[in-house]
């Protein structure tokens, strides 16, 4: 992931669509120093949950060994079922309590960028790594299948949240099948009513399916306002303060 993120933060450096509204060291030592947590704590977990994901896979009656020609067909039906199974995990934590203590902590940086894709509560990472990995393999998906859709959702993510603009062309042409810049802004609008939307990873199409599609960030929309309202405080986007925001978080019963 690491040189996928140095690529699109190379992109935005030189060609950012927007000027940087947070002070732009302090965010991405906050994000950066959080991401090296949470890839250092899932790395510890990581040869548990391939032993248990493994496990999981051989019991699953949803497993089957394609052919030659049949691994791209299932692998392109993995990477639709696993993108289905990380929406609903999203939405997941938006509507639990307890799950939005920590995805709170991704909502709560108040400019965007590529640095806010790694911006995760590094209890939040392990436990979407745990229900991804086990929830995929429950689905018949192999580890090869999961890493490959890891990679594609990366790429997708990175470029989601980067402040950057698509080409008219490009954005046109791929906006109603995967996320893009103007599709995910609106989900860190500080609005709750447009956080709670636009849960997509990789594939926009599930909001609309499922009636969380809310629009894009665009000239009639206006501008985005990003963060939570709570916490727009510069003592808020301290390192200190984002590992102890699930504690210190305010959520209404």
């Amino acid at each position: 992931m690491v040189p996928l993120l140095l690529a699109v933060a190379t992109w935005e450096l030189i060609f950012p669509e927007h000027k940087e509204a947070a002070p732009f060291a302090r965010r991405w030592t906050s994000n950066y120093a959080l991401f090296a947590i949470a890839v250092g704590l899932t790395a510890l977990l990581a040869p548990s949950l391939a032993f248990v994901t493994n496990i999981v896979l051989e019991r699953s009656p949803l497993r089957w060994q394609p052919g030659a020609l049949g691994f791209w067909i299932h692998l392109a039906f993995a990477c639709v079922l696993l993108d289905l199974l990380t929406y609903a995990v999203h939405r997941l934590m938006h509507a639990m309590p307890w799950l939005w203590r920590l995805h709170a902590l991704h909502h709560s940086d108040v400019s965007l960028d590529v640095s806010t894709t790694v911006r995760h509560h590094p209890a939040e990472a392990i436990f979407t790594a745990v229900v991804v990995g086990i929830g995929g393999a429950v689905l018949g998906c192999s580890a090869v299948e999961v890493a490959a859709y890891g990679v594609i959702e990366n790429v997708v993510q990175l470029v989601g949240h980067a402040d950057i603009r698509l080409p008219k062309l490009v954005e046109s042409a791929v906006r109603n099948l995967f996320v893009t810049p103007n599709f995910h802004r609106i989900h860190h609008s500080s609005r709750k009513s447009e956080t709670d939307s636009n849960y997509g990873q990789v594939f926009a199409f599930w909001d609309r399916l499922f009636g969380s599609y809310s629009g894009y960030a665009n000239g009639e929309r206006g501008e985005v306002e990003y963060g939570l309202t709570q916490l727009r405080d510069a003592q808020s986007q301290r390192l200190d303060q984002t590992l102890l925001l699930p504690i210190r978080l305010k959520v209404p019963d």
